[in-house]
C-alpha cells in the first residue's frame, strides 16, 4: 500500500493469487504484467492507482487473458473483465464487467460502454472519483447491478439512451454532485423531464438527485433512490405516493426539510417533525438530522436514520417500543446512547456507529435481562469498534467484543 516509488510491476511466475487492496495507493504505478500461473484476483487490487494504464497477462495463462492489448484482465471462460484500469479499451468480444472491476480507478475520466456489454455487475465503477462522463449505446440490452457508479462524485449528469436498461437498484448511490437525468424520447421503458430529474419507470422512481422533484405521477420511491445524496436538503412527498421503500433516503446528511402532502393517506409528517411517518403503523420510515420524534410514533423503521448526523448524546424517546434493523447504521456522530426501559433494539440497529463509546440502558429494560440478549446473533452494536461500556440495571460492563460481554483484564465472560 502507498508505495509511491513503484512505476512498473512484474509479478513472477508461480504466483497464483493477489489479495484485496494489495497495491492500494501506488500513485505512480503505470504498468502491470501478470504471469501464466495467476488464477485468482481479489477486488480493489489497484484501488487509487490513478496512473495505471497498461495491463498485460501472459499468453499462456489458462484462466485470464488481455486480448487485443485491451489493458485489462479478462476472464477467458465467460469473456468478462475481471480487472480494468484507466487505459482499458473494450474489445467487442467482451460481454460482461465483473463486480468491482474498476472500483477505485481514480484515473478514469470518461466511459464509453460498447454494445457488446450485456451485464455490468454491482460496484463495477464505484469510487471512480474523477469519472465525469458516461455514454451508453443506443439499441442495446444492458443489466446494471446495484450501485454500479457508487461514489462517482465528479459525475454531474447522466443520459439514458433508447435502449433496454434494467436496474437492480439505483446505480448512482453516493453520487453527491449528480444534478440531472435525461432520457431519450424514444425509450419505451424509462422517462423523466426537467422537473423530475430522475429515472422513472411505471410510476416508480428508481434514481433521483438533489434537483429531483417528486411529482403527483410517482406512486413508489424505490430502495436506495436517493441514497447518499448529500446535497439533498428538502423533500416533498405528494398525495399520490403510496410506497416508500426502506433505505430510500439513507445517508442524506443535509436533508433538513421533509414535508408530506396533508392529503396523502399512507404517510404524514405530523407536527412538523421533519420525518416521513407511515400513518397506520406510526413508524418512521425516513428521518433527518433535525428530526423531532413525535410522541405518537412507536417504531423507528429500517434505515430510517442510516448515515444521518444524530446528536452526540442521543436518548431514544420512551414512546419508542422498537428500533428496527439498521435504523441508525453508520451514524458516525453518535457518542452516547440512552435506551428506555420499554424499548427493544433489533440486531444491527446501531451497526458500525464508529464513534459510539457508551450505552446506558434504563433500569429494568424488559428486553435485556441476561448476556444472551446481547450475544453476536442479537447485538445491536456489531462493528462498533470504540464501544467501551454498556450499563444495564446500574451495573457497568467494561467491554463488548464481537457482541459478547468480555472482561478486558481477565478475558473472562462475567455474569449479568
Amino acid at each position: 500500500m502507498n508505495c509511491c516509488f513503484i512505476k512498473k510491476l512484474v509479478i513472477d511466475e508461480g504466483i497464483k493469487a493477489i489479495g484485496k487492496f494489495a497495491f492500494y495507493g501506488c500513485s505512480n504505478l503505470h504498468s502491470v504484467c501478470f504471469p501464466s500461473t495467476m488464477s485468482s484476483l481479489a477486488e480493489c487490487i489497484f484501488y487509487n492507482c490513478p496512473e495505471l494504464k497498461s495491463i498485460d497477462v501472459n499468453k499462456s495463462n489458462p484462466v485470464f487473458d488481455s486480448r487485443e492489448q485491451c489493458n485489462a484482465v479478462i476472464r477467458t471462460s465467460d469473456d468478462a473483465i475481471e480487472l480494468g484500469c484507466a487505459g482499458t479499451t473494450f474489445s467487442q468480444s467482451i460481454s460482461r464487467i465483473s463486480r468491482g472491476a474498476f472500483r477505485g480507478c481514480t484515473g478514469l475520466v470518461s466511459l464509453n460502454i460498447p454494445q457488446s456489454i450485456k451485464v455490468i455487475e454491482e460496484y463495477a465503477f464505484s469510487d471512480c472519483f474523477q469519472l465525469k462522463k458516461i455514454v451508453l449505446p443506443d439499441d442495446c440490452t444492458l443489466d446494471l447491478g446495484q450501485s454500479v457508479f457508487d461514489g462517482c462524485c465528479s459525475l454531474t449528469s447522466f443520459h439514458l439512451p433508447d435502449a433496454e436498461i434494467y436496474f437492480c437498484q439505483n446505480p448512482f448511490t453516493n453520487c453527491e454532485n449528480l444534478s440531472s437525468f435525461t432520457v431519450s424520447p424514444s425509450n419505451k421503458n424509462w422517462y423523466t423531464n426537467k422537473e423530475n430529474n430522475a429515472l422513472i419507470c411505471d410510476s416508480v422512481l428508481f434514481a433521483g438527485c438533489y434537483n429531483t422533484t417528486i411529482d403527483s405521477s410517482i406512486k413508489r420511491i424505490y430502495a436506495s433512490a436517493f441514497k447518499g445524496c448529500r446535497r439533498l436538503t428538502k423533500v416533498f412527498i405528494p398525495e399520490g405516493v403510496k410506497t416508500i421503500d426502506a433505505d430510500s433516503f439513507s445517508g442524506c446528511v443535509n436533508l433538513v426539510n421533509i414535508v408530506v402532502d396533508k392529503d396523502n393517506k399512507v404517510y404524514d409528517s405530523r407536527e412538523g417533525c421533519n420525518c416521513i411517518i407511515e400513518t397506520q403503523s406510526n413508524k418512521i420510515v425516513c428521518g433527518s438530522s433535525v428530526a423531532v420524534i413525535p410522541k405518537s410514533v412507536s417504531t423507528i423503521g429500517k434505515y430510517a436514520f442510516c448515515g444521518m448526523n444524530t446528536p452526540a448524546v442521543f436518548s431514544i424517546p420512551d414512546n419508542i417500543s422498537k428500533v428496527e434493523e439498521s435504523a441508525f447504521m453508520y451514524c458516525n456522530s453518535l457518542y452516547q446512547l440512552v435506551v428506555p426501559a420499554n424499548t427493544e433494539l433489533k440486531r444491527n440497529s446501531f451497526f458500525r456507529c464508529v464513534s459510539l463509546t457508551s450505552v446506558i440502558y434504563e433500569p429494568n429494560n424488559i428486553f435485556v435481562k441476561s448476556k444472551k440478549d446481547l450475544t453476536f446473533d442479537n447485538s445491536p452494536y456489531l462493528s462498533c469498534p470504540n464501544l467501551m461500556s454498556i450499563s444495564i440495571s446500574e451495573e457497568n460492563i467494561p467491554v463488548i467484543e464481537h457482541g459478547y460481554f468480555v472482561n478486558s483484564k481477565k478475558n473472562i465472560k462475567p455474569n449479568i
